[in-house]
């Protein structure tokens, strides 16, 4: 339910934007990288309301290793992919930095609502960094073709109706994630930051996921990674961000101790893939995807 009422929401929204005449660049930097974080932004804001705060931050840590290692993964053992040096050099450093924001917030111990609209502020003002910087004829052009490719026919007739059936779809899949992730916990007696960092982390990474195999199989890796970088940096400052101002969320246990600089040492190895200014190779994807599967098999071991 979250993987297509996710979609239809994206969807929804490019279309009615669109035809609002909004600019494309706008519709790239903000409706379709945000679009695809919105599972996890109502995941970790229902899991708040109830008071499930590890299933809030194991969501958004487990997100951003599943982003890397199984979705970047899964791309380059589908079809190897070169990324341009622009998008790593601005956004890759960009998301390294928040990463290491995050394991320092877990030392701090909690996200109050100061530091969470803190985090808020800091993706308004990359966004608006994005915008300026991005705003030439190249970026334009490609934004418009991501926008197009996100379009539905029909008009606003069929896509007012279809962002709300995907908003009503995503709160409702979202509520479904937390009491089935929380009634896991309890009845195998498994922590709920681990059910978060796994089943709730890949469920949520659904999108990206689709759109990172999508990307592949039509040659435009460049679009899905760039959407996985930002991803990883939205729900950091967007959705624990956001997260925070319904509630304090304290980063305690072995998601302080481990899953942090689990976090952020995949982030590094993603960047460094993305870097090298070559291809990553169908066997460095399946290294990822192994790595990402050890380490689901260590956390539940352990």
């Amino acid at each position: 339910m979250l993987a297509v009422s996710g979609e239809a929401l994206l969807r929804g929204a490019v279309t009615s934007a669109l035809i609002l005449r909004v600019p494309p660049l706008i519709i790239g930097l903000t409706i379709i990288a945000l679009g695809t974080s919105a599972p996890e932004l109502t995941v970790s804001v229902q899991a708040a309301l109830v008071g499930q705060t590890d299933i809030a931050i194991g969501n958004v840590i487990g997100s951003n290793i599943a982003n890397i290692l199984l979705v970047m993964g899964t791309m380059a053992v589908l079809s190897p992919f070169v990324v341009s040096e622009a998008s790593v050099s601005r956004d890759g450093r960009f998301m390294l930095l928040v990463s290491a924001l995050l394991v320092g917030l877990a030392y701090y111990g909690v996200i109050s609502l100061f530091i969470g609209s803190l985090l808020l502020a800091a993706l308004v003002i990359y966004t608006v960094y994005l915008y300026r910087s991005s705003n030439d004829a190249a970026h334009s052009a490609e934004a418009a073709s991501s926008a197009e490719e996100n379009a539905l026919p029909g008009g606003l007739w069929v896509a007012i109706p279809t962002l709300l059936a995907g908003l009503v779809g995503i709160v409702w899949g979202a509520d479904l994630m937390v009491m089935g992730a929380t009634q896991l916990a309890r009845d195998f007696g498994i922590s709920e930051a681990v059910i978060a960092l796994s089943i709730v982390a890949i469920g949520t990474s659904l999108p990206e996921l689709a759109v990172a195999i999508f990307a592949s199989l039509r040659g435009q890796a460049g679009l899905a990674v760039g959407n996985i970088i930002g991803s990883n940096i939205s729900n950091i400052l967007l959705i624990l961000g956001g997260t925070s101002l319904v509630a304090p969320l304290p980063i305690v246990g072995e998601l302080a101790q481990r899953d942090v600089w689990v976090m952020l040492g995949v982030a590094v190895l993603g960047v460094y893939f993305m870097a090298s200014k070559r291809r990553m190779s169908r066997l460095e994807g399946a290294v990822c995807v192994a790595l990402y599967v050890g380490y689901i098999g260590f956390i539940f071991a352990v």
